[in-house]
């Protein structure tokens, strides 16, 4: 080989090489979670209104936290219907291995019906989606959060996304309302929009809050 031609032959490896390890960056977004569950989105929403721990994470489009239709994970379950992550945790973790997802931000609950959790996620590549849950408590198995949402198109990265949130029944109690005695379902059934009369106004579904990720310089 030429001096010329192995010159050139070692640019292009240093070009890919700087290509590769720039789209291997991490790239880190703020996220802001804004919860209400009161007068202002809900009929009749206890005086005791909270919400559970909070567990978010990154992950590749090979894993799904929850889909509508699709039945809950023993994990979501636990969340939905005691606030507990612990089971989601360990379930994560097997993800983590098989390269699926990254592991967990878990935050503290909130007394009262509005909250605000506010956290920083790392997002490659590969790991483009962000999922994340929290119990609407006290109730059967009620939840907000999202799945899958991705902070990326094919060519770049959203500099800020928001998204609503809605409240979801996980299909592991039948519990009408949110005083209602314990009642698992067995065997679960589906993950699915929370319909209950207290969310519907004239309007439609209300939501009960909204998630913003805003990208770092």
């Amino acid at each position: 080989m030429t001096k010329k031609l192995l010159t050139g032959f070692l640019a292009v490896l240093v070009l890919i090489a700087g290509t590769g390890n720039a789209a291997a960056q991490d790239v880190i977004y703020d996220v802001r979670v804004i919860l209400n569950w009161s007068e202002d989105t809900a009929l009749n929403p206890p005086t005791d209104a909270h919400w559970s721990r909070l567990i978010a994470f990154a992950h590749s489009k090979r894993y799904s936290l929850f889909t509508d239709g699709d039945t809950a994970s023993s994990g979501l379950a636990l969340v939905a219907t005691n606030g507990r992550t612990n089971v989601l945790e360990a379930e994560l973790s097997e993800a983590s291995r098989r390269n699926r997802a990254r592991a967990p931000v878990v935050l503290p609950g909130t007394p009262g019906g509005r909250a605000e959790f506010v956290f920083e996620l790392a997002l490659s590549e590969r790991f483009h989606r962000v999922s994340f849950a929290t119990m609407l408590a006290p109730s059967p198995d009620w939840f907000s959060g999202i799945s899958g949402v991705s902070l990326r198109n094919e060519t770049e990265w959203f500099d800020e996304l928001s998204h609503p949130l809605w409240v979801w029944d996980a299909g592991a109690d039948g519990g009408p309302d949110y005083n209602s005695a314990n009642d698992p379902t067995q065997p679960r059934q589906s993950v699915r929009l929370l319909a209950h009369p207290d969310f519907l106004r004239a309007s439609g579904l209300q939501p009960v809050g909204e998630v913003v990720f805003t990208r770092r310089p």
